[in-house]
Parts: C-alpha cells; sequence; structure tokens
C-alpha cells in the first residue's frame, strides 16, 4: 500500500516537472490538490494546450467531463469558462480556467473532444458566448423566439411575450406582455409607529 501511495507521489512531482516545462507557453497558475490539478491557462494557447493533453502518450486526457461557465458582471473578465478533463488510466483530473471578456471569440474543442459540442452549444444558449469554427451553434435549452441568454440576466422576469389559450377562439394567442403599474403612488403611512 504504501509503494502504491509513493508512486503516486512520484507521478505528481513527474507531471509537476513537465507543467513546470510548458508553464510560460500555456499556464499562469496552478495548484495541486488530491488527484486534481487546476489551471489556469493563456487565452491565446488554450486550444493547443487541450490537444497536446489529449494527443500526448505522457497525459493521456481522453474525456472532457464537463465544461461550465461563470459570469462575473462588472469585472474586468466577465466570464470564467472551467474546462474538466479526465485521465482514466492515471486518475488525474485537470481543471482548467480561462478569463474571457464578453467580446472574446473563443476556439471551438469539438475537433478535440467531440462532446464539447453540446457543451459549447449550451453556454452559447445560456451566456452568448461564441465559439470560432463550431460547425453547428443553435440554441438548445430555449425556444427559437427567445431573444437574449437567460443566464446573463438582463431581460424581465416575466419575459417579453406571454402564450394563452383562448377558449372563444380555441386557439393560442400570442401578445406582447404590458408593464403596467396599477398603484403607482404608495401611502407609506403606518399608524402603529408615533
Amino acid at each position: 500500500m504504501n509503494e502504491i501511495k509513493e508512486l503516486l507521489i512520484d507521478l505528481k512531482l513527474y507531471y509537476f516537472f513537465l507543467l513546470i516545462k510548458i508553464y510560460n507557453r500555456f499556464i499562469n497558475f496552478t495548484i495541486f490538490k488530491f488527484n486534481n490539478i487546476i489551471n489556469t491557462l493563456n487565452a491565446f494557447t488554450y486550444s493547443y494546450f487541450f490537444y497536446c493533453l489529449k494527443s500526448s502518450i505522457i497525459f493521456r486526457m481522453d474525456t472532457l467531463s464537463d465544461l461550465t461557465t461563470i459570469n462575473y458582471q462588472g469585472s474586468l473578465y466577465e466570464f470564467e469558462l472551467v474546462y474538466i478533463t479526465l485521465s482514466y488510466k492515471y486518475n488525474i483530473r485537470f481543471i482548467s480556467k480561462l478569463y474571457i471578456k464578453k467580446e472574446d471569440l473563443i476556439l471551438s474543442l469539438s475537433n478535440i473532444y467531440i462532446n464539447s459540442n453540446w457543451l459549447e452549444r449550451e453556454i452559447w444558449d445560456l451566456f452568448g458566448i461564441k465559439f470560432l469554427y463550431h460547425k453547428d451553434l443553435r440554441r438548445i435549452l430555449t425556444d427559437y423566439g427567445f431573444i437574449g441568454h437567460p443566464l446573463l440576466k438582463i431581460f424581465p422576469l416575466i419575459g417579453f411575450i406571454e402564450l394563452r389559450y383562448d377558449d372563444s377562439l380555441n386557439k393560442i394567442i400570442k401578445e406582447m406582455v404590458e408593464f403596467a403599474q396599477s398603484f403607482r403612488v404608495f401611502n407609506y403611512y403606518n399608524p402603529w409607529i408615533n
């Protein structure tokens, strides 16, 4: 059992020294926690980094297990893309973070990891981040007539269009939502407070 632990420690040190060699080109910051290696990537060379992770015999990051986004409104970098790749052979997980702005165009990883096709479509649909060279960038989770991106939270909570069924006409009616407020003058007088 101790031999296996020593082997894992040696393997992590090997990965660490290997990452130090390519540190200046691809990675801005690295943290090691258990079997996770957390990286902050350079925005210009991240696609080549993932190509090296998958094609290299040393890393063998076969699977992109998740791709998600965090929105930081009002900061310098508005979005944080988090790529989680997994090596089944070495039981190591790379968590790679990429900080981008709303205007930045991101290269698609669908030619490297096939399942990123669906994940990138979700991110485009919900956040509006565009991926270059993506073959099928269309909506998945929202209606085709939906205007905007729901997780940016820049639209009214009740929406712009209301769908309702009219019994007298026996059909579905689509109407624009009216934002009228019936009580514009409020009386804040409270008789229980002196």
